[in-house]
């Protein structure tokens, strides 16, 4: 479980980084050269040590799906939302990991699972600060359930993958899917782009930290520490991040947090936590 801590923790900064170290960059632009990034990255892993590696055409569709599919919708909202409700609309992907486990994995979530993930979506949803603008509200919002609804499904298949071919080396076959999370974030790019982007130096940092640090280790982190834990634990863990984006926008980004409605979803976390 230590995995999923460290990366939520990492993935914590990526709301705001993106929203105040990106604010004016394409977002079809920033999904393509992040999946780009992490590409190249894992590749150079892949040649220096190619006799461990092996095409496979389901980890290439499991990388569309998990980090392509997922970055297009996510990255879009932010169009639309503030940094904190991008954090705070993931509260439902709990629930699309429980879905994918039943259907995907045959497997049931356990009551305490179901317990703990009620808890967790609940605090998550205390959380919330305010609305905004109801149409950007809800056109934000359908964005992200659907960034979590392909995130869930990625990580869950990654591990019905990881079952059936438990002898093969992720770290030098992990290229395969950032090759279809580029695949699709380039075409995506391609037929939406709005035209050439002027990148500062600022927006260069923020590129190569969100390509080679968030997504890049922070995914191949993500996915190892989805192998060690149950999916009960998996779906709960997805929603940590919620808390620790939250209290970074207040302290580093400077938006703003009610402690009345805060604290008590921190409450019901340490309890969803207990329960598991």
């Amino acid at each position: 479980m230590i995995y999923l801590i460290i990366v939520s923790i990492l993935w914590s900064f990526s709301f705001g980084i993106i929203k105040y170290g990106l604010s004016g960059v394409d977002s079809s632009y920033i999904s393509f050269i992040r999946s780009l990034i992490a590409l190249l990255f894992f590749s150079s892993i892949s040649i220096y040590n190619i006799k461990k590696f092996t095409l496979d055409l389901k980890l290439i569709l499991i990388g569309a799906l998990q980090f392509g599919l997922m970055y297009i919708f996510y990255i879009q909202s932010y169009a639309y939302l503030p940094a904190y409700l991008i954090a705070t609309f993931t509260i439902t992907t709990p629930i699309f990991i429980g879905l994918a486990s039943k259907y995907i994995a045959h497997q049931s979530i356990s009551k305490n699972g179901i317990y703990a993930i009620s808890l967790v979506i609940i605090g998550s949803f205390l959380m919330r600060i305010n609305f905004v603008n109801p149409l950007d509200y809800w056109i934000g919002f359908l964005l992200i359930q659907c960034a979590n609804l392909f995130f869930a499904s990625g990580q869950i298949l990654f591990k019905e993958w990881k079952i059936k071919n438990d002898g093969t080396d992720i770290l030098h076959n992990f290229s395969q899917m950032f090759l279809g999370a580029t695949l699709v974030t380039s075409l995506f790019y391609l037929f939406s782009s709005t035209g050439g982007n002027q990148l500062s130096s600022e927006n260069l940092f923020a590129l190569i930290f969100l390509g080679l640090i968030s997504t890049g280790l922070g995914f191949l982190f993500w996915n190892l520490g989805s192998l060690k834990v149950t999916n009960d634990k998996l779906a709960v863990m997805n929603n940590l991040i919620i808390p620790i984006a939250i209290l970074n926008s207040y302290f580093i980004f400077g938006e703003q947090i009610d402690s009345l409605t805060f604290v008590p979803g921190m409450i019901c976390f340490y309890f969803a936590l207990k329960a598991l």
